[in-house]
């Protein structure tokens, strides 16, 4: 981010912090900047964990938490999966939460491309940064905003990806990821295939939930980041499988 975004998000927080909320409106007054700005500046925010959206402004990361799901775990695995991808990388991100916060981080980096089937995904991308390259493939959309079929992997088979960051809900007995769909699994497949290398990110929320269609073997992956607690069933399944599994704090 420039150092004019940050400032400003920082002031965005200094205000929540004294007063338990903020309104967009009142803070594009007094930042002087749009409210579209306002709001791109608290999706980025809240995509860090540090407030959580309400109507009209936004809230402490405190309050509020029965509306909100805990971002942290997929704040802490995003921020250390950016620490993997050197700048400039062409990087394919599946959907989920983790990869919505990583899409955030990513984007204000120069050079580096987006590639995403994830509606969510990808606005987290552009909410965060306008300056954001970010390519979404065309596909038949799911009720998460996943687009996968046929068109998506092939407009996938056409590019060089550098890395693959994927999510999944479990392993399979023979160690292959599991997602919540065959089209999803699908997709997965080709890129991880396409990939220099490619990332796991177990978010503790879904990891464990089981699904219906496996995609690639979790040996094919560079590592495994793990965050929080995971289903014990599903974290000894994926061990067994020998991929590197790293460990990541979640600040509380």
């Amino acid at each position: 981010m420039s150092g004019t975004v940050d400032v400003r998000r920082r002031a965005i927080l200094d205000r929540l912090e004294a007063h338990g909320r903020v309104e967009v409106g009142a803070l594009s007054a007094v930042l002087g900047v749009t409210e579209e700005t306002i709001r791109r500046d608290l999706r980025a925010l809240e995509l860090e964990g540090l407030l959580r959206r309400a109507h009209g402004g936004a809230v402490r990361s405190d309050l509020d938490t029965d509306r909100h799901p805990d971002l942290r775990a997929a704040a802490a695995l995003a921020d250390r999966a950016l620490t993997l991808i050197d700048a400039g990388s062409a990087v394919f991100l599946g959907g989920g939460s983790a990869c919505e916060a990583l899409a955030a981080r990513l984007a204000p980096t120069p050079g580096t491309v987006l590639v995403t089937g994830s509606v969510p995904v990808a606005l987290a991308a552009a909410l965060a940064d306008e300056r954001a390259v970010v390519h979404l493939i065309g596909g038949t959309a799911d009720d998460h905003g996943l687009l996968t079929g046929a068109w998506a992997r092939e407009q996938l088979g056409g590019l060089r990806l550098d890395v693959a960051v994927v999510e999944a809900l479990g392993v399979t007995a023979d160690g292959r990821l599991l997602h919540a769909s065959p089209e999803e699994a699908a997709v997965v497949a080709t890129a991880v295939g396409l990939a220099g290398s490619a990332i796991l990110l177990v978010d503790p929320e879904t990891f464990g939930a089981g699904g219906l269609a496996a995609s690639v073997p979790a040996t094919s992956l560079a590592t495994a980041l793990l965050a929080g607690d995971a289903d014990p069933g599903a974290l000894e399944a994926l061990l067994a499988t020998g991929v590197r599994v790293e460990t990541i704090g979640v600040g509380a």
